[in-house]
C-alpha cells in the first residue's frame, strides 16, 4: 500500500510538474517574444537577487515541515504535527516579512550600485510584496508532502503559474508596456498577485485537511522549536551564503562580458540565453525525477528513524540506478537534436548551440538533484550545504578571472566544473552514509553506450524514403520515439535493465 501511495502521489506531481514546466517554457517563449534576449536577461539578474530574498524567506522550512509532520505522525503523535506546521507558518512569515522590508529599502541602492540599471528598481519592489504568501505557501507545500497529498501541492503550483502567465499576457495584449522597465514591472506584478491567489488556495486546501488528520488532538509542542531550528536553521543559512554568492555570479557575469568585448545588450542577451533558454530546457525533462524527489525526503526519513538500513540501501540503489538509465537517454536527445529543439522552441541558433554544448551535463544535474534529496531525508542536510556553498564560492572567483579573459567559453567551462565538483562531493558522501556501492558498468558505461546507438539510429532513420515527406515536426517525434524504444532494448541486451528490475517496475503498479 505504502509504495501505491507513493507511486500515485509520483505521479501525479510529474504530471503536475510537467504541465508546469511545459508552461513555464511557453511562457519564456512568449516573453521571448515581447522582451527579447536582453530583457530575459534583464529579468533574469533581477530574479538572481530576488532568488536571495526567497532563500531566506522559504529555505528550510518546507523541510523542516515535512520532516517533522512525518516523524511526528508515524510516531503517532499528530498533536506535535499540529504544533510544527503552526510555528513553521508564524517563523516563515517573521523571515519573510523581514526580507520584503529589506528589499524595499535598499532596493534604489540595488539598482544604481549593484546592477548599474535603474529600470529594475521598480520590478524589483513589486516582486517583493509576494515574499509572504510564498513564506506561508512553502510550509503548507511541506505538510503536502509528507502527508502524500500530491494533488493539494500541484494544483496550488499549477495555480499560480496560470494566474501569473495569465496576468502577464493580458497586460501585454491589453496595456502595451512601453520600455523594458514598464515590462518587467507587469511580469513581476503578474508574479506577485500569482502567489498571492496560489497561497489562498493553499490554505483553504490545508484547513480542510487539517480537520481530519489533527481533530480532537492537542497541540504538543514540547521540543518542537528546537528541532525546526536544528533543520531550517542549516538550511537558512548554507542557502542564504550560498544565494548571495550566486547573486554576485550572475552580477558579474554581464559585466565580464562586457570587460571581454560585448555590449551591454549582447552581454545581457548572452547571459539570457544561458539561463533563460538552455538550461530550463535541459531541466524540463527532469518533471517526473522533481516529483519523485521531493517525495523521497518523507519516505527515506520515516526509514531513517525506524532504523530500517536494508530499507534505505534498496531505495537509494534503485533511484540512482533509475536517474542516470534516463538521464542518459535526455543527453542523447538533446545532443542529437538540439537544432531542431532549440529551433522549434525559441528560433535561436544560439539557444540552439548551448543546448548541444550543455547537454553533458544532464545525468550530473539529474542524479545531484535526487541525491540532494535523500541526503536531506537521512538528516544530512548540513553536508549537502556545505558542498554547495564551496561551489558557489568557487563559481565566483572562477566568474571574476574567466569570464573577462574567455567570454562566454569561459562560464561555459565554469559550468562543467562546478557540476562536476558538487556532484562528486554529494554522491560521495551519500555513498558513504547508505553503504551503496556504485555499479559503474552497468549504470553508467553501458547507458551512455546505449543513448548514443539509439540517438544515432533514430537520427538516421530520417533518410529513410519512407519518411521523406514527413513533416518536420511528425518526424521529429516518430524519431524520439524510435530512440526510446531502441534504448530500452539496447540496455536489455546489454544488462543494464535486468528482468529483476522490470519487476520492480511493475511492482510499483500493483
Amino acid at each position: 500500500m505504502r509504495k501505491r501511495t507513493f507511486l500515485l502521489n509520483a505521479l501525479v506531481m510529474a504530471g503536475g510538474t510537467l504541465a508546469i514546466r511545459f508552461l513555464n517554457i511557453g511562457y519564456r517563449v512568449y516573453l521571448s517574444s515581447k522582451i527579447g534576449a536582453e530583457g530575459l536577461g534583464v529579468y533574469q539578474l533581477l530574479l538572481s537577487v530576488f532568488l536571495l530574498a526567497i532563500t531566506v524567506s522559504t529555505s528550510g522550512i518546507s523541510l523542516a515541515v515535512t520532516r517533522l509532520t512525518a516523524e511526528s505522525l508515524s510516531a503517532g503523535n499528530p498533536g506535535r504535527a499540529k504544533s510544527a506546521v503552526r510555528r513553521c507558518i508564524a517563523w516563515a512569515l517573521l523571515c519573510s516579512l523581514a526580507a520584503t522590508l529589506i528589499l524595499c529599502l535598499s532596493s534604489g541602492w540595488i539598482a544604481e550600485e549593484l546592477f548599474g540599471d535603474p529600470r529594475t528598481r521598480r520590478p524589483l519592489l513589486m516582486l517583493s510584496f509576494g515574499l509572504p504568501f510564498m513564506g506561508i505557501s512553502s510550509c503548507l507545500r511541506g505538510y503536502f508532502v509528507a502527508r502524500r497529498k500530491a494533488f493539494q501541492s500541484v494544483t496550488g503550483d499549477l495555480l499560480e503559474q496560470s494566474v501569473t502567465i495569465a496576468l502577464v499576457v493580458g497586460a501585454f495584449t491589453f496595456f502595451s508596456p512601453d520600455g523594458l522597465e514598464n515590462a518587467c514591472c507587469a511580469i513581476a506584478m503578474g508574479s506577485t498577485v500569482g502567489e498571492g491567489i496560489s497561497c489562498l488556495y493553499n490554505y483553504i486546501s490545508y484547513r480542510i485537511n487539517a480537520k481530519k488528520t489533527f481533530a480532537g488532538y492537542p497541540s504538543d509542542g514540547t521540543g518542537v522549536f528546537r528541532t525546526l531550528l536544528h533543520i531550517a536553521l542549516p538550511s537558512m543559512a548554507g542557502y542564504t551564503a550560498r544565494n548571495v554568492l550566486s547573486a554576485v555570479e550572475n552580477i558579474l557575469i554581464p559585466k565580464g562580458l562586457r570587460k571581454h568585448g560585448a555590449s551591454s545588450e549582447n552581454s545581457l542577451a548572452q547571459y539570457g540565453a544561458i539561463h533563460g533558454m538552455a538550461l530550463p530546457m535541459l531541466l524540463f525533462p527532469s518533471a517526473f525525477l522533481s516529483a519523485f524527489a521531493s517525495l523521497l525526503i518523507p519516505e527515506v526519513a520515516e526509514d531513517y528513524v525506524a532504523g530500517k538500513k536494508a530499507a534505505i540501501l534498496r531505495l537509494v540503489s534503485r533511484s540512482m540506478q533509475m536517474t542516470l538509465l534516463f538521464s542518459f537517454a535526455v543527453t542523447a536527445v538533446f545532443w542529437e537534436f538540439s537544432t531542431e529543439l532549440g529551433q522549434a522552441f525559441y528560433h535561436d541558433d544560439s539557444a540552439a548551440e548551448l543546448l548541444r554544448v550543455l547537454s553533458p551535463l544532464v545525468p550530473l544535474l539529474y542524479l545531484d538533484g535526487i541525491v540532494d534529496s535523500i541526503l536531506k531525508g537521512l538528516d544530512q542536510q548540513v553536508s549537502s550545504l556545505k558542498y554547495n556553498f564551496s561551489d558557489s564560492a568557487i563559481r565566483v572567483v572562477l566568474v571574476w578571472f574567466l569570464v573577462p579573459l574567455w567570454g562566454v567559453r569561459g562560464y561555459l567551462c565554469i559550468l562543467f566544473f562546478s557540476t562536476i565538483f558538487n556532484a562528486a562531493l554529494s554522491i560521495h558522501r551519500l555513498l558513504v552514509v547508505s553503504e551503496v556501492r556504485l555499479n559503474v558498468g552497468d549504470w553508467i558505461l553501458k547507458p551512455a553506450l546505449c543513448a548514443a546507438f539509439a540517438a544515432a539510429v533514430a537520427r538516421l532513420s530520417q533518410y529513410l524514403p519512407l519518411l521523406s515527406q514527413v513533416p518536420s515536426p511528425i518526424l521529429i517525434c516518430l524519431q524520439l520515439l524510435v530512440a526510446c524504444v531502441l534504448y530500452s532494448l539496447a540496455l536489455r541486451a546489454c544488462g543494464s535493465l535486468s528482468r529483476s528490475d522490470i519487476d520492480w517496475l511493475r511492482s510499483l503498479f500493483h
